[in-house]
């Protein structure tokens, strides 16, 4: 029998997103968590199980406005069995809301110790972080009961990493478990198989800053003894976009603006946008700004001056004598940091200059 999985992770429920240049989208952005969770929940409505390995919620303190949506959500598939692990920003202990909180009769959230649940079609294997920093190895101390079912592990862990519970790979190979379902690494990994486990990280299925770009998802799996199938399914509400533009043909701030909103695809995005190459003119990143019309926008200049620094170092003038004096260090610096050190003091220099006139 084929069993229809649901797996997803890291979640982070209430982040208080304060990347974000206004405090109103750090709420809209909490609120396309709950639309992107009420998505996955669709999704699990034609499942068997739904998995939550970790970090459903993003700290200790959880509103009540989040759990009571959350215990609607998983009343909403009554009739599917919602497996939860908690990770180290929402780790288990006797006060949190995994202790406390009532999420309804088909959520099952695993404790700190090895546990299994058995059903009819498989045996389901779990156990939550106790700590923030979970040092323990966690996947050793399981141990499979019966060989001949589907077992099946829900766990928070880091793969090949230390701390956060370091999952070995020799320990996946010889577990037992016919698929391993992880979280903790915020992006998605593929399926992978080690021996005959099959595993893998759903990454978070929205992201939450720019350390997180691209499309975020979940993973819909069928699973049945000793082969598992997944496929990778974008949710998000929005994602983070990072871009690098050459500006060095630009002639004045209104062909950058053109090169930026040429470069704008979507506009509920979060976009940030690196300006690259030389500049022969001062850039107003704010008045750029300005002219985006997208979800959330950050512009960082990044060039240089358009300049030839031989012949201006024999200028007689500050500009001159200071790049004359940054020309000589320049050997005992390193290539990313003289340039951001020139650019700075010359721009400090030429912002004096246009004050003076």
């Amino acid at each position: 029998m084929d069993l229809k999985i649901i797996h997803t992770a890291d979640v982070h429920f209430d982040t208080p997103f304060s990347g974000l240049s206004e405090t109103e989208k750090a709420a809209v952005r909490r609120q396309d968590l709950r639309t992107t969770f009420s998505t996955i929940i669709s999704m699990a409505q034609n499942a068997d199980m739904l998995f939550i390995s970790g970090d459903l919620f993003d700290g200790r303190i959880v509103s009540r406005t989040t759990l009571d949506f959350l215990k609607r959500e998983f009343f909403k598939i009554k009739h599917v069995k919602v497996f939860i692990a908690a990770g180290n920003h929402d780790c288990f202990h006797s006060d949190s809301v995994y202790a406390t909180f009532d999420f309804g009769e088909n959520v099952h959230v695993f404790g700190t110790e090895p546990e299994v649940v058995e059903t009819e079609s498989a045996d389901i294997y779990g156990i939550s972080f106790q700590s923030a920093n979970e040092f323990r190895e966690l996947l050793p101390r399981f141990q499979v009961k019966n060989p001949a079912k589907m077992n099946l592990l829900v766990m928070h862990g880091n793969l090949m990493g230390e701390g956060y519970n370091p999952v070995q790979l020799s320990d996946i190979e010889t577990c037992g478990m016919d698929y391993v379902a992880l979280g903790h690494v915020h992006a998605a990994s593929g399926l992978k198989v080690r021996g005959a486990c099959f595993y893998a990280y759903p990454g978070c299925p929205e992201g939450r800053g720019f350390d997180e770009t691209g499309e975020k998802g979940v993973l819909a799996l069928t699973v049945s003894k000793g082969h598992v199938t997944a496929e990778f399914v974008p949710v998000q509400q929005r994602m983070y976009v990072s871009t690098s533009i050459d500006v060095s043909k630009a002639e004045c701030t209104e062909d950058i603006a053109k090169q930026i909103n040429g470069a704008l695809k979507e506009p509920q995005n979060m976009y940030r946008f690196r300006l690259t190459g030389s500049s022969s003119f001062p850039i107003d990143t704010e008045v750029l700004k300005s002219g985006i019309d997208a979800f959330d926008v950050s512009v960082i200049d990044e060039t240089v001056p358009a300049v030839d620094l031989e012949q201006l170092s024999r200028e007689f003038s500050l500009k001159g004598l200071f790049t004359k004096f940054a020309l000589e260090d320049r050997a005992n610096m390193e290539a990313e940091a003289f340039e951001l050190a020139f650019k700075t003091g010359f721009s400090i220099l030429e912002k004096e200059e246009r004050n003076e006139n």
